[in-house]
Order: C-alpha cells, then structure tokens, then sequence
C-alpha cells in the first residue's frame, strides 16, 4: 500500500502534465475571437494581411493607421495559428520574412499567393504573425478576445541616406530614350504561349533588363541571347524603352560576352541545389542567376541574383548575395559568410539572422 502510495505521488506531476496537454486540445477549450494590429510606431501606416481560409490563400488590404491606433482586421474566431502582415510608412523599413503575396494599389481582396504579375498584381513579401494557437483549439465557441500584434515587431525608421533598395545608377541604365553601356549577367529567354513573343532577361547589380523581339532590337542579337548559357557574363549597350524601379525594357545595339569577374565566379560557385540545415523542407536551386525556392517539391518562388560588395546600407567588408523577386517585387540581401563545395553560410540583412545550408545535388521528388 506504501508502495503504491508513493508511486501515485510519483506520478501524479506527470498526469497533471497530460492533463494539460489534453485540456489543450480539447474542443471547449478558449481561442482568439479575432485578430486586431496596432501601430505603435510614431508614424501613419498602411497595412495588408494575408492567411489561409478553407484551403485558399487570400490577401487583402488596405487599412491606414494612424500612431497609437489598433484595427480589428478578423472579427471572427481564429481558424489558423500563423497570419501574415505587410506594412508601409514613409521612410520607414519594413523587415519582412520572404514570405510572399499578391498585393495591389487601394483596396483589395485576391484569391491564391502565385503569378501575381500575370494576374495584373504585385507582390510584397510579408512576416508571419504566430498566434502561437494550435489548430485544434482555433475557431473556438468560447474564445473570448482577440490575438494583438504590433507593427513594431517588423517596422523600423529607414537607415539616413539608404534607399529600401539601391536604385539603378545613371551610368548603369539611364533615363528613358537615353543611350546606356552595361555590364550584366544574362539569365535566360523565354518565348510566350500567348503570342510567340521572346522575352530575354538579364540580371544587373539591382534589377532586371528585358529585351524583346518587338523590332526595336536587331533579331541577330535575340538570336545570339537565345544561344548564351545561363549565367553567361556579357556586356550590352543600347537605349531604354521604359525605365522602372527595378525593371528596364530596352533596345540593344550591341552583345560582347565579357571576362568573368570574381563576383561573377562566386555566383556560378554558388550553382547548385542547397538544403536548409534547419529544416530539411526549406531549400532552393541555383541556376545562372536565378534562384528557385521549394518547400519540399512545392516551388513557391523564382528570385534574380547577382554578387555585390555591398546592399542596401550594409557595407561591410565581404560579399553580398543580392535577390529580387522575378516579377519585380522586393530585392534583399545577404551577407555571404562562408562558402565551401559542401556548405553555404548567409547573414540576412539587416537583422543578421545567420542561415545554414548544405549542398545537395539528389534530384527533386
């Protein structure tokens, strides 16, 4: 009896333990009623959110909010764990997780997270919100008040004299229907189901230059880009068309291929297949100066590269892996710390946040 009373002692933590973690996932027990944000930085801001609803993406958008404001952007018991928000400010950063999203100008609601651009929308990387709620008890009949985040958590004033992205440089594209002379890493054509037409990209310090064969320029030299391998290091010249942030359309009028420079000979080092040492789902493909990234065999992103000495406001001594979104969206860089045949060690910037992966050359499932 002794025995038997000491071992129930022993035990009864444990069994409160399992208690717990059952009563956790019991149906009754209380969510969240709602989300609402608050902007507690000293500045107005203008924010998206994104989630899943019953196996659909949607992202919708826009709520302004002024300083020391909150908005009820779900005033419905929480079905998901983890949300997803953009926010905007003047000369305010927003320090997203390379999550991304449709978006567009004023109000909207969009259905599904992809091609975004052939749908006539943009993209914006968003961060996640982690209710920190396991699915089970979301959507609750008791839950009681609504899950706060605050912008603060991801937005931060602009760096004094750093643009969010470094813009192209007069000598580098210039104005339109002025002439430019650059140096560039050809990426790749494609020719559209549509309409037949050719659309060639190549990938320059920040932003792309796309030429088509629209009869502005010379069909021998869309004929020669067609021939050119991916990550091919060339030398245009010509006049842009129509000149944007990030994206150039523009008439060549002449192609040399050029020696390779160091950065030039990191970028194709960096060819290959490579697996987050931190989650064996996350992984990515480089490929010329593309980069593709998976989730396990989903592919949720295609991404131009190019090697700098520096991005954005980090200048620290090194090289810098520089990425933007293929459709023209968010450019971001990374600090390359390390980089063997068997590992690749990158510093995101700004937060610095150290990410590790591994080389993998087996094929995708």
């Amino acid at each position: 009896m002794r025995a038997r009373l000491i071992l129930v002692f022993l035990l009864a933590p444990l069994g409160l333990a399992l208690a717990a973690q059952r009563g956790s996932a019991e149906p009754g027990h209380p969510g969240y009623a709602g989300l609402e944000i608050c902007n507690d930085t000293a500045v107005p801001q203008t924010l998206s959110l994104a989630y899943r609803d019953d196996g659909r993406w949607i992202s919708n958008g826009w709520w302004s909010l002024s300083p020391e404001t909150c908005e009820r952007v779900l005033d419905a018991p929480l079905k998901n764990r983890f949300y997803y928000f953009h926010s905007e400010a003047q000369n305010w950063q927003f320090l997203d997780e390379r999550i991304s999203f449709c978006t567009a100008p004023g109000n909207f609601t969009i259905y599904g997270d992809r091609d975004c651009a052939i749908r006539g929308y943009n993209s914006a990387f968003f961060a996640k919100i982690d209710t920190q709620l396991p699915a089970a008890l979301s959507g609750s009949d008791q839950a009681a008040s609504a899950y706060v985040a605050r912008l603060s958590s991801h937005s931060r004033p602009a760096p004094v004299g750093a643009d969010a992205v470094r813009r192209l440089m007069p000598e580098e594209v210039a104005a339109a229907d002025t002439a430019f002379e650059q140096d560039v890493t050809f990426q790749g054509c494609e020719v559209r189901s549509g309409d037949g037409r050719v659309i060639c990209k190549l990938v320059m310090g920040a932003g792309q230059l796309c030429v088509t064969n629209d009869g502005m320029t010379d069909p021998a030299i869309i004929d020669r880009l067609q021939a050119l391998a991916p990550g091919t290091p060339v030398r245009v010249s010509g006049e842009s068309l129509t000149s944007g942030d990030l994206v150039t359309y523009a008439s060549l009028t002449a192609l040399t291929e050029r020696d390779e420079t160091r950065h030039d000979l990191m970028l194709e080092d960096l060819a290959g297949q490579w697996v987050s040492q931190a989650d064996a789902y996350d992984l990515f493909v480089i490929e010329g100066a593309a980069r593709r990234n998976f989730y396990g065999s989903v592919e949720t992103m295609t991404e131009l590269l190019s090697v700098q000495t520096s991005c954005n406001d980090a200048t620290a001594a090194g090289a810098y892996l520089v990425a933007q979104a293929e459709d023209g969206g968010p450019t971001h860089c990374y600090r390359i710390m390390s980089l063997t045949d068997r590992e690749l060690v990158l510093s995101y910037m700004p937060r610095g946040t150290e990410l590790r992966y591994q080389r993998q050359n087996q094929p995708l499932n």
